[in-house]
C-alpha cells in the first residue's frame, strides 16, 4: 500500500513518524509538509530534520511550504496543483492521514489528487471535542464558497467533501488514531488507539540512530509557557508565585526548564529568570513529548492548556506527573477541556499549597 502522511506542525510530524514506524512500516510510505510551523529551523535541529526526511524511512518527502497561499504566492495555483499532480499524483497513493480536516490546503491537497476519504490522526485536545468550536451556518458556508473559489482557480476537479464546520468532523473522514481514544467526547466513525508499544517502536529507532538521549542532568520541571501575561489571563506577579511554587519542593538542587511560546514577552521571560535562578530557558523545536522519552528525572510537567499535559504516561517510562494552572486564570479552560485532561490524569490545584503538594507527594 501507498500512503501520504500530511503534516503542518512538529506534534503532527512526530505523530505521523509514529504511524509509518508502526502500523504502516511494511508499507511504502510518503510525506507531504504544507505550512509546516517553524520549518525554517527544522534543518538545524537533528531530530526533526531526521523525521521529516526520507533517512527515516519515507519513500519521498515533497516540502508544500507555500501550496496555495495568496501570501506566498510565487506560481499560479494552477501551476502548483499541475506539478502536485505530475509528483504525487503519479504515485497513485491508496491512504492519506491528516491532523488537520478543516485545514482548507490539507483538503485541496487531498481533492487535487482525485481521492475522496482520508484517515485523521489526532491534532491535539482540540480534537477530542470540537463542538465549542463549531462555526455558524452563515460562516461554514461563507468559507465553503471560497474554498470553492479557490478550488476553481486551482483547476481541482476532485470530489473530496469540503469541511468547513469544525475540525474533526469531515464526512470523508474514516478514521480517527488516536493517542487516548478512550477520551474522545466527539463522534468517530472508527477510533484507533495508537498503544506505547507502537511509541515505543519509533522512539527506539530515534535512539538506536543517536539522535534522542538524555541530557538533563538534575532533577527538573518542564514549564510549558503560554502568553498568559500576554492575554490578560495571568498577571505577571501571579506567573511567577505558580513558578515559585514549583521551584519549591526541588530544595534549590533542581531547575525549571521554561520552554518559552512564541509570544511570550522578552521582558516577561527576564523578569521571570532574575527572580528565579534555577530557570533555564529551554529553547526546543521539537515535541515535549520526546523529553519524556528519556528524560528519566524529570519529574513534571507544567503549563496551562497545552496537549502535552496529557501524554506523559504514554511517552514516558517512569511517572511524570502534569499539572495545569488553568484555575489560576481569570478566564479559565472551557469545562468539556477540562473534563478531558483531567480524565487523562492532569492535575488541576486552584491555590500556591496544593501546587506544592502535588510534588512533594512525587519528588
Amino acid at each position: 500500500m501507498k500512503n501520504l502522511f500530511i503534516v503542518n506542525t512538529p506534534f503532527h510530524l512526530l505523530t505521523s513518524f509514529i504511524l509509518s514506524r508502526s502500523f504502516f512500516r511494511n508499507d511504502d510510505n510518503y510525506l507531504a509538509l504544507i505550512h509546516p510551523h517553524g520549518y525554517e529551523k527544522w534543518a538545524k535541529n537533528d531530530i526533526m530534520a531526521y523525521i521529516s526526511s526520507e533517512k527515516c524511512g519515507y519513500k519521498e518527502v515533497f516540502p508544500l511550504i507555500n501550496f496555495l497561499s495568496s501570501r506566498h504566492k510565487t506560481f499560479s495555483f494552477k501551476k502548483q496543483v499541475q506539478k502536485v499532480q505530475d509528483t504525487i499524483g503519479r504515485l497513485h497513493i491508496d491512504n492519506v492521514f491528516l491532523g488537520s480536516d478543516i485545514d482548507p490546503q490539507n483538503q485541496l491537497l487531498v481533492a487535487c489528487l482525485n481521492i475522496d476519504k482520508f484517515s485523521r490522526y489526532e491534532d491535539g485536545l482540540y480534537s477530542y471535542y470540537n463542538e465549542n468550536r463549531r462555526r455558524s451556518k452563515p460562516d461554514e458556508i461563507f468559507h465553503k464558497l471560497k474554498i470553492w473559489g479557490l478550488k476553481k482557480s486551482a483547476g481541482i476537479k476532485g470530489n473530496l467533501y469540503i469541511n468547513t464546520s469544525t475540525a474533526s468532523d469531515s464526512k470523508a473522514g474514516i478514521a480517527d488514531y488516536m493517542y487516548k481514544p478512550e477520551l474522545l467526547q466527539r463522534y468517530s466513525p472508527n477510533p484507533i488507539a495508537i498503544t506505547k508499544d507502537q511509541i515505543d517502536r519509533a522512539i527506539n529507532d530515534l535512539k538506536k540512530n543517536k539522535l534522542l538521549y538524555p541530557q538533563i542532568i538534575k532533577p527538573s520541571i518542564l514549564y510549558l509557557s503560554q502568553p498568559l501575561v500576554e492575554q490578560k489571563l495571568f498577571s505577571i506577579e501571579d506567573e511567577l508565585a505558580c513558578l515559585q511554587s514549583l521551584m519549591k519542593p526541588l530544595n534549590k538542587q533542581g531547575q525549571i526548564l521554561y520552554k518559552p511560546h512564541p509570544n511570550d514577552s522578552t521582558d516577561k521571560i527576564e523578569y521571570f529568570h532574575k527572580k528565579i535562578p534555577q530557570l533555564k530557558i529551554f529553547n526546543s523545536i521539537e515535541p515535549a513529548e520526546l523529553l519524556y522519552a528519556v528524560e528519566k528525572i524529570l519529574i513534571a510537567v507544567v503549563s496551562y492548556q497545552s496537549t502535552a499535559l496529557m501524554y506523559t504516561d504514554k511517552f514516558a517510562n517512569h511517572r511524570i506527573k502534569s499539572i495545569s494552572l488553568s484555575d489560576f486564570a481569570k478566564s479559565r479552560m472551557y469545562f468539556k477541556y477540562k473534563e478531558i485532561m483531567q480524565n487523562a490524569g492532569v492535575y488541576f490545584p486552584s491555590d500556591l499549597e496544593q501546587i506544592v503538594q502535588i510534588l512533594v507527594k512525587e519528588y
